[in-house]
This record gives structure tokens, sequence and C-alpha cells, in this order.
């Protein structure tokens, strides 16, 4: 493994509009939240719009062969999807999953049929024991790089593995990446250089190892030959603490630099311990470049009010490059991109600082509160940017007022803003609050439609019936039963981008749930994923 000390990292300079529409107009889906920002928006879907989704309806279902488990919360990665792909079969739209088990799944996107299936057995047995928070199994949404047909996943053994697309047959030697059973998180493929993040303090060191836990990391490998990978890896502390684990993993900032945000933990920049912190890094993960910090992090950190919660979202704005991330506390922060924490040596004062939108129990450790997942973003025609953000539990008292807001959003909810400046200052203009769900997922957006559904699972993390340490109780198998035993089920809605008005909703389609994913607009049609490793596709019947 390259150091970073050791590795010259190559800076590549792009503008700040190419730097978010990388691979814009593309119908393609083919990293988590579409692209390299993480930005949720798919700007090359072109059939699915305003005017006809209301005539979404369920194309077809595929039960696939991964068994659900009780203490694996997510079964199935959110799908990807790649048009005409050759195959055997001649050219292919393809949709691609990877599996708890360790299995790969290619599927026809018109008729959801498996076109092949490829498991990666791994002969070693774990030495911790599985809990719903470190599963032992696969969790990484893959990365695809349509332009060589190669798709990148982590096997649970912590290798990187590089297949065909056609056929599954491997291109590059498997890897090691990350520890054993480490929760990887979402790939982002940047200038051939594979990124993932873990975190939780998940996996297993190898025997005298220092520290003896897997500490929060970022890894990076070079893929520009795939004969010859080149691993680097930027640890974000020394303990298990201040890991990253929002499901997006690594986006991608200006000049090819990568951006990520961290989890509870002491922030001690000194002994190399960022907690509570956004990072933004050198390309290959060789240093650290610029950080924010909230100014409250050790009553974030106290509260376990984990900052990375959500992973970062770009996007360009009045000639800016914007962050938007945010956390369980509830606070919405949009940070300069080129200066992440407003200056040394506090690293502490963002662009823009929203009230308390979510989590007025903050203080009493309510779970299931806040902001989760990813934040979304879209641009409209006539150049109006809006941001959507998920919202577990209800709106806050101190949230602001929105033009259109729901009766009862007690649940959860989508919220949506929209970016305005006045001079050098930017502040986000509330719009409208979804209907209540029950903790949504991150949305997304294509041709003017905000899709996004709502989960239905169990947030509740210490059931009061189980007694003991916080170690005791998520080793307890009653905490994953009862962690898997959802309180709803998953609901496929979608709104207008910028009127928040509903334009379709899936009802009771679906009867089971998921964990930590988002819908897939590709193609024409909608991808969603359950727990009981299920895919679903709506669409439009007449667009078949």
């Amino acid at each position: 493994m390259l150091t970073a000390s050791r590795l010259l990292p190559l800076f590549i300079l792009v503008s700040a509009l190419g730097a978010e529409t990388g691979r814009a107009q593309s119908p393609d889906w083919t990293t988590w939240g579409y692209d390299q920002q993480r930005s949720g928006w798919n700007q090359g879907e072109k059939i699915l719009n305003r005017d006809d989704v209301s005539g979404l309806t369920l194309l077809w279902s595929t039960q696939l062969s991964t068994p659900p488990k009780e203490v694996v919360l997510s079964t199935l990665t959110t799908p990807l999807v790649v048009e005409e792909v050759t195959t055997a079969h001649g050219p292919k739209n393809l949709v691609f999953l990877l599996g708890a088990d360790d299995t790969l799944f290619a599927i026809d996107a018109d008729t959801g049929k498996v076109l092949w299936q490829k498991t990666f057995p791994n002969p070693a047995a774990p030495v911790w024991p599985a809990t719903w928070l470190c599963s032992n199994t696969a969790n990484d949404t893959p990365v695809i790089d349509k332009q060589n047909s190669i798709i990148f996943f982590i096997t649970s053994d912590g290798k990187l593995r590089a297949i065909n697309l056609s056929d599954g047959k491997e291109r590059m030697l498997p890897t090691s990446m990350v520890e054993p059973y480490a929760r990887a998180w979402s790939l982002n493929l940047i200038d051939n250089i594979v990124y993932t993040t873990s975190g939780r303090g998940c996996g297993q060191m190898p025997a005298g190892a220092k520290p003896p836990v897997v500490p929060g990391s970022v890894s990076a490998m070079d893929v520009s030959d795939l004969a010859h990978p080149q691993l680097t890896r930027f640890y974000t502390s020394g303990n298990k603490y201040s890991g990253p684990w929002g499901r997006g993993g690594v986006s991608r900032g200006p000049n090819s630099t990568v951006i990520t945000q961290t989890a509870d933990g002491l922030y001690d920049p000194a002994a190399g311990d960022f907690g509570e912190t956004v990072l933004k890094l050198a390309p290959h993960a060789a240093r650290l470049l610029d950080s924010f910090t909230p100014a409250n992090w050790e009553y974030l950190n106290k509260q376990d009010l984990d900052f990375g919660s959500s992973s970062a979202d770009v996007f360009s704005f009045h000639n800016r490059q914007l962050v938007a991330v945010a956390g369980k506390e509830g606070v919405l922060y949009l940070l300069d991109a080129a200066d992440l924490g407003g200056g040394r040596p506090s690293h502490s004062t963002p662009f823009y600082k929203s009230p308390q939108l979510a989590n007025d129990a903050a203080e009493g450790k309510t779970p299931g509160q806040g902001v989760w997942g990813a934040i979304t973003t879209y641009e409209t025609s006539d150049g109006k940017r809006f941001l959507y953000v998920p919202i577990w539990g209800p709106p806050s008292k101190n949230a602001p007022t929105f033009s259109s807001h729901e009766p009862d959003a007690s649940h959860g909810s989508i919220m949506a803003f929209q970016v305005v400046a006045d001079g050098e200052k930017i502040s986000l203009l509330p719009q409208w609050i979804s209907p209540d769900m029950l903790v949504p997922d991150p949305p997304v957006v294509a041709n003017g439609v905000v899709y996004a559904i709502q989960t239905g699972e169990q947030t509740i993390q210490s059931p009061s019936f189980v007694h003991g340490t916080q170690d005791q109780i998520n080793h307890n198998p009653l905490s994953a039963k009862y962690r898997a035993t959802p309180v709803s089920h998953l609901v496929l809605y979608a709104f207008d981008a910028e009127t928040g008005k509903q334009l379709y909703s899936s009802d009771k389609l679906i009867t089971d749930w998921v964990h930590f994913s988002e819908p897939v607009v590709a193609l024409g049609k909608v991808f969603v994923v359950t727990h009981d490793a299920h895919l679903y596709a709506f669409g439009l019947k007449h667009a078949q």
C-alpha cells in the first residue's frame, strides 16, 4: 500500500461546471446518487416527466436469491442501471445489484429476468459475531465504468473486484481495499480512482495490529492499470470512532478532490482525530486539504448526533461550488468548497447555517430523528436551484415557514428549499414539505419530478425490553429482530419538483420495507429494492 507521504497527488484542473456535470446528460445511473457529486439528479432521463408520471404502474418484480436475515438490514444495494450493454444475447439494458451474500446480479431492465449472477465466496470465518450494526456482509453500492464495461465492487472479504458488465468475467485480481467484514460504503470512481469509506469500527484487524480495532478511513484504489492497482488510505481517527458512514461514501469536490463527513468522536486534529467533521482530501486520499467542524461538536458528540448520518452533496451556484451537509441534529449547512471551514484557525464558520429543521428532542436522544441519507439538488431550465432534504421525525418548532406545507408530517418528510443569492450572501428559501412519510430515504430528481420512498423501517436501536451495556444490547438477537420488524411498508412517491404537488403514490403495491437505499430513475423506469430481496420496476405501459 502506498502511504500518503510517498504518493505525489495528481491534480486535474476542471471548471466548476465541468466538475458538477462530469457525466451530465447520461441516461445511465452508474453510481450511488447518479453522479460523482452525489446530486441525485439524473439529467439524462428523457422519458418520465411531470405530465405522465401519474400513469406509473408496476411493470415487473423479481425475487433475487440473496436470503434476507434479521441481522442484515440491507439485503441488496441500491440498483445501478446501464443502457445497451453488449452481451451474448445482443445489446441489453441492465440493472446491477450486490447482495449481502456476495452475489452480484445482472438483470434485464426491460423484463426483470436475471441475465447472469455470480457469487464470490468468502471462506474466512469472521472473528466477531454479527450485529445489525456490523453484519459481516457486503454493504457497498458498486460503481460502473461504462467506457471500459467494468463494474467495481467490494465483497465481504474486503477485496475490490472488477468484472465485465456483459458476463461477469473478472478483469482484475481481487485486491484488498478494506479490512475483512468492514462496512464499506458506496463506491465512487473519479479519474480512474475507486474510493470508499468505512466506519462504525466494523471489520477485522490482523493479529497484533495496533490499534486492535478498525479505525474510520477513506480508501482509494488507483485502477488506471488493472494489472497493478495501487491503494492509498486516509485514517479519520486512531480508533473506531469518527468514521465516515454516510451512504454516499465520498463526493467529488473541485479539482478532483474528495469530500466526506464523519460521525461521533473527538475532534483533535493534532492527534489525527476528526470527529463530527467534513473533510476535503487530495486526490488518492493522499492528505487533508481542508475541513469544517461545527462549533458545537462537543454537544453533537455527547448527544450521539452524528454529523456523518448523511453524505455531502456538491453543486455549482453563482460561480461557486457549494457543499450541502447535515446530520442528526437537523441543521443544514452550506459550505464553500474552496474554503470549507471559513478560514483558519477555527475551521468552524459555514457559508450558511439553517435554523433547526428537525429533532427538537435531540437532548433526549430520541432515535430516528434529524437528517439521514443525503441531500439532493436540482436546477430548473430557468436557473432556479433547489435542495431536497430527507427528514426523519416531525419538523422542528424552529423550522421556517414553508409556502406549501402538509398538515401532518409527524413521522418524516421531504423538505424542499430554493437556493437564493443576495450579492455575495447565499441562503435557503423554504418551498414545500411532503406529506407524512415513515422514514424517507434520500429523494432523487429527473425531468422536474422528485421521487422519494417511505422505507417503513423501525428506527429504535435499543428496545426497552433488552437490557445491559450498549454493546450487550447490540449483540442481543432480540435487538436485531426488533430492528428488522418494520413499522410500515415501502411507498414510492412522485412530487412536482417546484411546487411539491403529489403526482403519484404506489400506496400498498409493495408490502415489504427497505433500509438505507434510494429510488433510481433511469431509462423511463423507477427501480426500488426491498429487504426481502425483491427488485421492482415502475414505468409507463405505453412506453414499453
